[in-house]
């Protein structure tokens, strides 16, 4: 089985999507850029893209390019769609449009990786081995170093050591039902976290799939269906919402605010014909075993609920 970082699939495929998410934080501005490269194979409309998240006011921004354009390897891994390139040690972006114009390279530390085995290969357990799932989620890095710049519409962003974050998807579409979490900044440097509840299509029928990670001071805590937690008390609320992931009597809460969201595109079917919002720069409250972190500059997404 193929790393979760790695390309998994092929330029041949139909209806297929893929995509990488690359986050990171300028604390010295107290902004938030994100771009996700990607492929769309649906036939007739292949293409490559690059989208793009800056937040706060949030705005989004779609670069499509000829699927001609993208290209990718294993060792080292890399993904290089037109000039912009991606890879483990770092990114290097050259994207521009009437709209948003974006130069420059940024440097990562080493990966924080989560916990695999044979068993659990991916986030995703062994659900990983079931083949054409809808979705697929990998979690690439929870937290890395960011140094380097950005000229962003003429604006100079120096990152200095301030914290990243990789994971990725691919499938034919995102779950018509989901949300997700993802938070790195929180008081304690050591914390990092991230969780999704979707509604996963299995065998005509559907479940809740619950898949999340907290790590603390390098100890690694995973609530997951595949190891027992069940998703409760999901409930949106103005601004925000709060959900739980419990087994017996082991509880993690989370609760998510957010001002702003933008629209960010969606697979449906391998097409980037769907719509998704998302928060970037929510604050996240965890509660775990009686202590309450709290992060700046979350990602969080809530979909079909």
């Amino acid at each position: 089985m193929k790393k979760a970082l790695l390309f998994q699939g092929n330029l041949k495929k139909d209806r297929y999507f893929e995509g990488w998410y690359f986050k990171q934080v300028c604390e010295k501005l107290q902004m938030t850029i994100s771009f996700i490269p990607g492929i769309s194979l649906i036939k007739g409309d292949e293409h490559a893209f690059v989208q793009v998240i800056i937040a706060p006011k949030i705005e989004t921004h779609y670069f499509r390019f000829d699927i001609r354009e993208f290209s990718t390897q294993d060792e080292p891994f890399t993904v290089k769609i037109a000039n912009n390139i991606f890879k483990t040690d770092g990114i290097s972006i050259d994207l521009q449009n009437e709209n948003l114009a974006v130069h420059g390279s940024l440097f990562y530390g080493l990966f924080q990786n989560i916990d695999t085995s044979l068993y659990s290969p991916t986030i995703m357990g062994p659900f990983s081995y079931i083949p054409n799932m809808e979705c697929n989620h990998g979690v690439i890095s929870m937290n890395h170093t960011v140094n380097g710049e950005l000229n962003v519409n003429g604006q100079s962003w120096p990152f200095q050591n301030d914290r990243g974050y990789t994971e990725k998807d691919w499938g034919t579409s995102f779950p018509k039902r989901y949300l997700w979490v993802q938070a790195n900044h929180f008081e304690e440097p050591s914390v990092s976290f991230m969780a999704s509840v979707a509604k996963v299509p299995f065998l005509g029928l559907s479940f809740n799939g619950v898949i999340a990670n907290l790590i603390i001071d390098g100890k690694e805590h995973r609530f997951a269906t595949y190891n027992g937690y069940k998703d409760q008390k999901i409930q949106r609320f103005e601004g925000g919402f709060s959900f739980e992931l419990k087994k017996g009597k082991d509880i993690c809460k989370v609760k998510v605010h957010f001002d702003d969201s933008g629209e960010l595109k969606a697979p449906q079917n391998g097409a980037m014909s769907g719509v998704i919002k998302e928060g970037l720069g929510a604050q996240i409250s965890v509660y775990y075993q009686g202590k309450t972190y709290v992060s700046e500059f979350g990602g969080a997404e809530f979909v079909g609920y």
